[in-house]
């Protein structure tokens, strides 16, 4: 998932926790109030109203982002249209919990609906206003790379809308596109409407961009609609078709995405006894400190410190130059079986993958996943190229079916189609099995070096 529809989904799971906590608060004051006021009508019981969230709330979140509550274009936009949007989602709520309430016959109290609409209203503007706070400064994060003939003001109309910064690709040479992507770090491909452009030098175009792996947006009026799997997007008052060789909103993809943090939460809390443990061993066995950090290539070749027990000795990354000429895996891969530059205790940690457990850091940071290809260094990242870098198009993990497949043992075109298969195949349950077969094939050992 991109930065940007990332902060959107966490601002609907923000929202939705802010209108049961008001929901709380407003039950138990309308308790207390009965016992201060005895004349008013008493809350009902706490049982009674559970059953109602179970059709508010979606019915709530649905009429939020109806109004684009959370939406990057109101959240990046005026306060003035930030509240006016809150207001009208509350009004649409309003409205579904009186439709809900004459539906079920429910005897809730008008105390504790005035309260709970005074409260949920008051909390969401707060929370609107830190979430608008954080969209500014980081929903830049994303990056759109614009083609085609744009003038300023609709460069910061597409800035704006979509919610990102945005990036003029000054020719619309193929080869000149597939190597600004090789380098990493663009989220989409807008093609914007050019009359001079033709079909015949639209294709090549899309084509570099579905082999890596990266969305592109082809406004209508000069959409190749031969093109399989396009789906239309709204941009302002322009209509693109958007090209996608996976799609980024499908709900599995949020559920995959809280599900990896909070297993990587739950996994640090148990472990950290070992944590502790293994950054003491690590001390006491070798000079230099315990956790390695090296950059990586993570979603769509941006930038990450990966995290890592330290398993080499200090200094040992200058060193890999003078071993490429031993390497023993091809392709633009590194991989040495008996490195000379491991230690005693990182042999034994590298042999368990053991020196890979404060990945899940990068994990609950949302930099890695749980499962997904590996990621490799920015200088074998650098070198993917073509159909390669598609395995870039989705957020990297811990384990992956180039793990529970033989790692090492396998080649290095094995290897990428392995990623790319996983890329193409993706669902809740691939993942489950690739977890579940994550711990035999360490307990294996197979291809571990």
């Amino acid at each position: 998932m991109i930065p940007g529809r990332q902060l959107e989904r966490s601002a609907l799971l923000q929202d939705v926790l802010t209108v049961l906590a008001a929901l709380g608060a407003s039950y138990a004051l309308a308790s207390r109030l009965h016992l201060w006021w005895p004349t008013l009508r008493p809350a009902v019981p706490a049982g009674e109203i559970a059953h109602l969230l179970v059709v508010f709330v979606p019915a709530w979140a649905l009429g939020a982002q109806r109004v684009g509550l959370q939406s990057l274009r109101v959240l990046r936009g005026p306060r003035l249209q930030l509240a006016r949007a809150t207001v009208l989602a509350q009004a649409l709520g309003a409205t579904a919990l009186a439709v809900i309430l004459v539906a079920a016959q429910a005897p809730l109290n008008r105390t504790l609906i005035a309260l709970f609409l005074l409260f949920s209203t008051a909390l969401l503007l707060v929370v609107k206003a830190i979430q608008r706070r954080h969209a500014l400064r980081f929903g830049g994060e994303a990056l759109a790379l614009v083609l085609g003939p744009v003038a300023a003001q609709e460069e910061q109309d597409l800035a704006q809308l979509r919610g990102r910064r945005v990036e003029r690709l000054m020719t619309e040479s193929p080869t000149a596109l597939a190597e600004r992507l090789r380098r990493g770090g663009v989220d989409e491909v807008i093609l914007v409407a050019d009359p001079n452009r033709s079909h015949t030098r639209l294709l090549p175009l899309l084509e570099v961009c579905e082999e890596v792996g990266v969305p592109a947006l082809v406004e209508v009026e000069q959409a190749a609609l031969e093109i399989a799997r396009p789906r239309a997007e709204v941009v302002g008052n322009r209509v693109y078709l958007s090209y996608e060789t996976q799609d980024a909103d499908r709900p599995e993809r949020f559920v995959k995405a809280l599900l990896d943090r909070a297993a990587a939460a739950v996994l640090l809390l148990l472990l950290l006894p070992l944590l502790l443990l293994m950054v003491v061993l690590v001390r006491l066995d070798s000079p230099g400190a315990a956790l390695f950090a090296q950059w990586r290539g993570g979603l769509n070749g941006r930038r990450f410190r990966m995290l890592k027990f330290r398993t080499m000795r200090e200094g040992a990354e200058a060193e890999r130059d003078a071993l490429l000429q031993v390497n023993e895996m091809d392709g633009p891969v590194f991989k040495l079986g008996d490195d000379p530059r491991v230690t005693r205790l990182g042999r034994l940690l590298r042999r368990w993958s053991l020196d890979e457990l404060p990945q899940l850091v990068n994990v609950l940071r949302g930099e890695m996943s749980l499962v997904g290809p590996r990621p490799l260094p920015m200088v074998e990242t650098d070198a993917l190229d073509g159909w390669r870098r598609r395995r870039l198009s989705v957020k990297p993990g811990l384990t992956g079916l180039w793990q529970v497949s033989g790692r090492n043992d396998l080649g290095f075109e094995e290897w990428m189609k392995l990623d790319l298969q996983y890329v193409d195949n993706w669902s809740l349950g691939l993942d489950l099995a690739i977890l579940l077969r994550t711990l035999p094939a360490v307990l294996s050992r197979r291809g571990a070096k």
